[in-house]
């Protein structure tokens, strides 16, 4: 019988375990095993690890090496990571409840984003003005913000972090990490990994624990420069609070409720697949999750049979199944939430036309198993119109024109997400020019590319990770005016 693996904080370059033996345990969520017992990390802890990384930024082993020189590490950083793609990719399948095809597929979008990141480390520019004067020069200097706080969701535990670490490793700060006490386990092993290829001791830190205990400690502390935040807005508000508070820079990804708009000229077939994924994909534990399905009312009856037909053809099953397609959600008190939900859109009228109830049969009775749940008959005003559900739980709602579509899409406080589906580029373009989201997709949905950034407005955060905004987050501008006196 397998032992149970221990988390424990990685500070300095070595595993730190916890104070008086606390520790939290990580139970299943597909069928109740302990799979982990994760440090249970405190005040101090923090305060440990920010010392270290302060005298890393200080010392500036990492800082003072060329841009060329951190990228030929992170470029190292991703080919251990590909090495062990699969160990990585059955440590989140397990610990988030994931399946493990899409565990396997997001770990290889992180390592893409590393390669990314570490081909930006070479082109940190500055700026040199000449036209002053004689002897007048003015020069502008991009550097390293310093110590960055980096604080990463449950959802998608390493493709979260690796849209953080590899950016503010590449701009030259030394972080600590706060990952989710539920799913830490693929964080540490990238730790690890970033001391095996040279990354200084120090230069990443991770410390385990809450958010009401590591999350506020790492945000109040005076010798953090910044903090990269993922997570609800409702969280996020308040790390941008205690972050104006004591000056730090903030950059936060935050909650959505996107839409997915479907015209009656669309590819029905591709539009109503890509729609089954934007709602279900990661149990609907996703920020872009497009859970607000937006039909033509001349195609609606036609989209939602079809819906409704691949909703019930959906495998469900444990993580490590490679047939399975949507697996358990995170937990049991995360379950219940959702299930309010769905009780309170069935009390204010809307209609449950799929789903809607967890699994209890055969081996999946003791998971947290949510099977794909749409309800129509909704309006705006209903709560699962407007609130972030976090579960593969959609509505959908009719229009009848272009104008009607975007007003509906727009008529939420979140701006992250949203899709469009037309075979018609003047509509696309049009709608993606009013659509007041941070990415739109067009005849597609989460497909990207690392160079474009993700960034949300309104409610949905403030700042960009992945592309070249990603790595402006942890670089600070500073200038000098000299004048020669030769």
């Amino acid at each position: 019988m397998s032992s149970v693996p221990t988390h424990d904080h990685w500070i300095r370059g070595r595993s730190v375990g916890p104070r008086d033996r606390a520790r939290i345990p990580r139970y299943s969520p597909a069928d109740g095993r302990l799979i982990a017992n994760a440090a249970a990390g405190t005040a101090q802890d923090v305060k440990e690890a920010v010392t270290a990384a302060r005298d890393a930024f200080e010392r500036g082993p990492w800082t003072s090496l060329s841009g060329a020189e951190r990228g030929e590490r992170l470029g190292r950083l991703a080919d251990l990571m590909q090495r062990n793609l699969e160990a990585l990719a059955r440590i989140e399948a397990e610990e988030a409840g994931k399946p493990i095809t899409a565990a396997r597929m997001e770990m290889g979008v992180a390592i893409g984003l590393t390669r990314y990141a570490a081909s930006l480390a070479w082109n940190i520019t500055g700026r040199l003005l000449t036209q002053g004067g004689p002897g007048r020069f003015g020069l502008v200097i991009r550097e390293a913000r310093g110590v960055a706080g980096l604080i990463v969701a449950w959802n998608y535990p390493a493709l979260c972090l690796m849209q953080k670490l590899p950016y503010a490793l590449a701009a030259g700060c030394a972080v600590v990490i706060k990952p989710s006490e539920l799913t830490a386990g693929t964080t540490l092993m990238i730790a690890r990994m970033a001391s095996e290829v040279g990354i200084p001791d120090g230069q990443v830190n991770v410390v385990i624990g809450t958010g009401e205990v590591v999350g506020e400690a790492l945000t109040s502390d005076s010798a953090v420069d910044m903090i990269s935040f993922t997570g609800s807005s409702r969280v996020g508000k308040q790390v941008a609070a205690k972050c104006a508070a004591s000056g730090k820079h903030c950059s936060l990804e935050l909650g959505g409720k996107g839409a997915n708009i479907i015209f009656a000229d669309a590819d029905i077939d591709a539009a109503v697949e890509a729609t089954y994924l934007g709602f279900t994909y990661n149990k609907g534990e996703e920020c872009c999750s497009s859970a607000r399905i937006l039909v033509e009312r001349a195609i609606a009856p036609q989209v939602t049979e079809a819906l409704v037909a691949r909703c019930r053809k959906a495998r469900i099953g444990m993580p490590l199944d490679d047939q399975t397609d949507v697996g358990p959600m995170i937990h049991a008190q995360h379950m219940a939430r959702v299930l309010d939900y769905i009780a309170k859109a069935k009390a204010e009228g809307g209609r449950l036309i799929t789903g809607g109830a967890q699994l209890r049969e055969g081996d999946l009775a003791r998971g947290c198993f949510l099977p794909p749940t749409i309800f129509d008959q909704v309006t705006p005003r209903m709560t699962v119109f407007r609130e972030e559900i976090f579960g593969p739980v959609a509505c959908i709602v009719g229009f009848d024109s272009v104008d009607e579509a975007i007003q509906l899409a727009n008529d939420t406080e979140y701006g992250l997400a949203n899709g469009v589906w037309t075979s018609k580029i003047d509509t696309a373009l049009a709608v993606v020019a009013r659509l007041r989201s941070g990415m739109v997709y067009v005849n597609t949905y989460f497909e990207s590319l690392p160079q474009l950034p993700l960034g949300g407005l309104k409610a949905s955060g403030t700042g960009h990770e992945n592309g070249p905004e990603g790595l402006q987050e942890f670089l600070q501008t500073r200038s000098a005016f000299i004048r020669s006196r030769s």
